[in-house]
């Protein structure tokens, strides 16, 4: 294997089993085996996302298919937990899932950029039914509870927000993770306008961001936010959540959502607090790289 290639194995049963990612000290690591999820994002060795020792089925990172109301709850098992394929296109690891019964493909393409240390995500999802299908893509990602923050544009006939405590100050909405007052069923719909989501995870001095074309109010799914955050019921991670367009698939078409990731240590004089420019001023020019 080239010096140079992104694909690293890394020592171990477990950490052979998944598809590695490198770039410095900045690791991805996916399970093909798992829906092709998403199951590891780290910096020198630190982690960001939830393990499976938090929960057995709701951690790392995935693709769903919006609105949920078309599937309700568990996901499309197809799409979501059952194995995909996996391929190199030079320097991308592309993982494909079967077809499901509603007629939909999902293909995530993944590839490091190490000159500006991220990484980008291509996700497809294509029509291979008989039958037109109305679906946008949903990323889910699951981390420890934190400060989320994020900006945003207020828009009525957005579900209700009902995630608390949530402060919206100087076009920014920030949900500091408070599991004291956590309660089933609740969460944060929020319009994005720049189309970046920022995390830092408790006890962490990592900036987690997420960059996502933004989705306007009239292109949203049904029942559905451009951004949105749900904290666990037993307050064990918090979702951070970005929603494409909701478009018509005819048989044979496909829609791409591109998404890029960024785990940046934080300065040592950097306060991490609600209304804090220093955290915004970073995650902006993270995510104008």
């Amino acid at each position: 294997m080239p010096v140079s290639s992104p694909f690293v194995p890394l020592r171990g049963a477990c950490l052979q089993r998944l598809q590695w990612l490198v770039a410095g000290d900045l690791a991805l690591g996916v399970d093909a085996a798992r829906g092709g999820r998403i199951v590891s994002f780290s910096r020198n060795g630190e982690e960001i996302l939830t393990p499976a020792s938090v929960h057995p089925d709701n951690y790392g990172s995935t693709l769903w298919d919006s609105p949920q109301r078309t599937w309700d709850w568990p996901p499309r098992a197809v799409l979501d937990i059952e194995p995909y394929g996996v391929s190199h296109d030079g320097d991308t690891l592309v993982l494909e899932s079967g077809v499901d019964p509603c007629g939909l493909r999902f293909t995530k393409r993944i590839r490091v950029e190490p000159g500006v240390e991220r990484i980008e995500l291509e996700y497809r999802i294509s029509n291979c039914g008989d039958a037109p299908v109305r679906v946008a893509p949903w990323e889910v990602t699951r981390t420890a509870g934190g400060l989320s923050f994020f900006p945003f544009d207020a828009s009525d006939g957005l579900p209700a927000t009902d995630l608390q405590p949530v402060v919206r100050q100087d076009g920014i909405c920030w949900y500091p993770f408070a599991p004291a007052v956590l309660e089933k069923g609740r969460k944060l719909f929020e319009l994005g306008s720049e189309g970046w989501l920022a995390h830092v995870g408790q006890g962490q001095r990592l900036l987690f961001v997420k960059t996502f074309p933004v989705t306007p109010r009239d292109a949203l799914a049904p029942g559905q936010g451009a951004v949105e955050i749900w904290g666990h019921d037993e307050a064990l991670y918090v979702e951070l959540e970005n929603h494409g367009p909701y478009v018509l698939l005819a048989p044979g078409e496909q829609i791409s959502y591109p998404v890029c990731w960024y785990l940046e240590p934080l300065p040592a004089d950097l306060r991490i607090g609600v209304g804090e420019p220093g955290l915004v001023a970073l995650a902006r020019a993270i995510a104008a790289r």
